[in-house]
């Protein structure tokens, strides 16, 4: 996938170009390039976008928390073990199938 790239103008005075274009050689650079890299490093981070941006998870999040309350905690073997039993029982199937 192609990346859309945009042209922006920026109008430096002199001495700050100058000053531009000492550092973009330092770096071994254009003047261009240093620009864009000081540029994208004042912004940020991007935010990550996500599938739906519409919807925040926040409110989701909050909606489980009090789905939640109240409940027993769960031990993860035992209901693991409650799993393979019943896996077992209906592997061995019922008495009246038999």
């Amino acid at each position: 996938m192609t990346e859309t790239t945009r042209a922006v103008t920026v109008r430096l005075e002199e001495q700050d170009y100058e000053r531009l274009e000492h550092e973009a050689t330092r770096l071994g650079m254009r003047p261009g390039t240093l620009a864009r890299v000081i540029l994208r490093a004042s912004l940020g981070v991007p935010e990550r976008q996500h599938a739906n941006p519409s919807i925040s998870l926040q409110p989701l999040l909050e909606r489980l928390a009090i789905l939640r309350e109240g409940l027993p905690p769960v031990d993860a073997a035992v209901a693991a073990a409650a799993a393979a039993a019943r896996a077992e029982l209906e592997r061995r199937g019922t008495p009246d199938q038999e």
